[in-house]
């Protein structure tokens, strides 16, 4: 029998600098560790590779994420790639995608990172404005983010997306539509939106505490909300997910692995993972953990089971809730039916009642056994969710 793929999370915590609305587990570092951090990760490769749980599985995905996982060379970047397919197998056609900071473009640098297997790009980018980058503690222009796309998709790297922030200080919807019209006008297959949220721990917290960073108000990001999918629509991009929007089906294949409940291995210092359990093919809970966040930390223990953090069994009722919360977030919605083959329970056993509700309110629709949230679902999503925690 074929086991199920999984796929694989790299997380680079480094950065040049620290933008000051990130909370992430990223440090700001003149110089990569580079030979020391890609030999925690191999340890880490290897370790997992004879862990039960992975043992004759494949890799369906790979991502390198961060921090700017870009600051690597593509020789380390290939180094992880090899001892990978060495000791899991890569799925033939699989999607590698590496975040890249898209300052200092480089078409020789994208060429090396074609040749060791990328065949995806992410640039963060957030905004092509010169306002907005330097509120957002961006160390890029907008020029320079156009180069860095031509750049990358002339090196043979054709797969690339960009990340957008909307919801900024003093932003206006002409401002966002700015923004929109000059990604959509690059050679691109992806974009994804996300509205800025301040959280506790940042500089832009402090700055919101002390009164200094006046947000836009609530009914501005909801026009803002409402007016990207209908923008980018008439550009060539469909909504797949609540933030993102992809060009002849180029969604991301990782992230859906997210949002469909599969499991995934997270190596790299605060890396999170999963993975499901099952009896008799129906889901009866999960494991999830993490590495150690502080890099040091974590390359002195790669390899062992000393370098995972925390532990986490979820109850049956716990993956229950995330096949909702995490379903709902794509446009297909979730199928009532697989829920039923996952869980072994009818959702009229469950959530009729709370289906019917959201049905009622106007915030989720329903053909058939599928129910996804409606636009006025979309704009309060966090509360829809909620909903199904029973």
């Amino acid at each position: 029998m074929t086991l199920e793929p999984f796929a694989l999370y790299l997380h680079v915590p480094f950065c040049g600098q620290k933008c000051p609305y990130c909370d992430f587990n990223t440090y700001a570092t003149p110089k990569v560790p580079e030979s020391e951090y890609v030999d925690a990760l191999l340890k880490d490769v290897r370790f997992y590779a004879v862990d039960p749980r992975f043992v004759g599985r494949k890799i369906s995905s790979i991502f390198w994420g961060g921090g700017t996982p870009s600051l690597l060379s593509p020789k380390a970047i290939a180094a992880v790639h090899e001892e990978a397919e060495r000791l899991f197998g890569i799925e033939r056609g699989a999607e590698v995608t590496l975040e890249a900071n898209p300052s200092e473009p480089s078409k020789e640098r994208y060429l090396g990172y074609r040749d060791a297997g990328v065949n995806r790009v992410s640039f963060g980018v957030q905004s092509f404005a010169p306002k907005r980058l330097t509120l957002l503690g961006r160390d890029h222009s907008g020029e320079d983010a156009r180069r860095a796309v031509n750049l990358c998709v002339e090196a043979g790297i054709t797969n690339v997306s960009v990340d957008i922030i909307f919801g900024v200080s003093e932003q206006t919807l002409a401002d966002l539509e700015f923004d929109l019209e000059v990604a959509s006008a690059l050679p691109i297959q992806h974009i994804s939106t996300y509205a800025l949220t301040i959280e506790p721990g940042t500089p832009f917290f402090q700055r919101q505490e002390r009164g200094l960073l006046r947000m836009p108000d609530d009914d501005l990001v909801a026009s803002m909300l409402t007016f990207i999918p209908d923008y980018l629509s008439g550009r060539g991009f469909s909504r797949y997910e609540i933030s993102n929007y992809a060009r002849d089906d180029a969604r991301s294949r990782h992230n859906e692995a997210y949002w469909t409940g599969r499991d995934y291995l997270g190596i790299g210092a605060g890396a999170h993972s999963y993975v499901s359990s099952y009896s008799n093919r129906q889901r009866i809970g999960g494991f999830r953990w993490s590495t150690l966040a502080l890099p040091m930390s974590y390359m002195t223990t790669a390899g062992s089971s000393a370098s995972v953090s925390w532990r986490e069994e979820l109850s049956m009722e716990s993956c229950r809730f995330e096949f909702f919360y995490l379903g709902l977030r794509r446009t297909a919605g979730v199928s009532l039916v697989e829920f039923e083959r996952l869980f072994g329970l009818t959702t009229r056993d469950k959530y009729e009642g709370v289906v019917n509700d959201l049905l009622r309110e106007g915030y989720v629709d329903r053909q058939g056994d599928i129910v996804c949230l409606t636009p006025s679902g979309v704009l309060v999503a966090d509360s829809v969710y909620e909903r199904f925690i029973i």
